[in-house]
């Protein structure tokens, strides 16, 4: 959860008796286990998108329910339903896992903030929420189900929270679009102007830039003496005698 300050516009306009349409917007960031991001809201297939903050959110047939706090002390445990019509979910959940480890993120807005209106403003949202997915509840020909967690709910969790692998860094790393590099979805922070092909071997052309997510290529990228970024765990396998 966060801690965002509610602006006077958007705590002035939840005070009304009859207040713009309310607005819920949803980012999937499931880069961490290798897919990309999705941003969607609850809507028809024949919603139209809607923008905002310059991000467009493609509507999706989904339910929600439990994202509401109690007096109990207790942290939520929301659960998303997902049609899956079209089965670009059904595709993710195949390939990534089921999307286990990935962040929901919730933005709360009215529609009178969203782009291409007459008060649109980006900063005008509640409090952001930041789920992770926690476990596939159902998935069937119709829909895929998840249980979320609050990202702070870590009471009970085990250590280490992914996989250790010796030479196998975990990190996005950036992509050649036939004019420049794109880093929309990349974690790894390197920017530098040497290119190397996977095998770790170094090259002019910059469309065969591919990490080989070994140490020696983040070496190869920062230096061997510097910090290394890696997600690596080079370290596992040594034993002190």
């Amino acid at each position: 959860m966060t801690t965002d300050r509610i602006i006077p516009q958007l705590a002035a306009e939840a005070q009304k008796l009859a207040t713009s349409p309310y607005v819920v917007l949803f980012r999937l960031d499931a880069t961490n286990v290798g897919a990309g991001v999705i941003h969607f809201l609850k809507g028809s297939a024949d919603s139209t998108p809607v923008s905002f903050g310059g991000q467009l959110y493609m509507p999706f047939d989904l339910q929600t329910e439990g994202f509401e706090w109690s007096g109990t002390g207790r942290l939520p445990t929301p659960n998303i339903r997902v049609a899956n019509v079209n089965r670009d979910f059904s595709a993710l959940v195949g390939s990534y896992d089921d999307l286990l480890g990935a962040t929901l993120i919730r933005i709360r807005t009215f529609e009178r903030f969203l782009d291409g209106r007459p008060e649109a403003d980006s900063s005008a949202h509640f409090p952001i929420d930041h789920y992770r997915i926690e476990r596939k509840v159902k998935h069937t020909k119709t829909m895929v189900e998840w249980e979320l967690s609050a990202a702070m709910d870590q009471e009970g969790r085990l250590l280490p929270g992914r996989h250790i692998l010796r030479d196998a860094c975990t990190h996005a790393y950036r992509v050649w679009t036939g004019s420049s590099f794109d880093y929309g979805r990349a974690t790894c922070p390197y920017t530098g102007g040497k290119y190397f092909r996977p095998n770790g071997q170094t090259t002019d052309i910059a469309a065969d830039d591919r990490c080989g997510k070994r140490l020696s290529d983040c070496k190869a990228r920062f230096g061997a003496t510097e910090v290394l970024p890696t997600r690596a765990f080079p370290g596992v396998a040594r034993i002190r005698t």
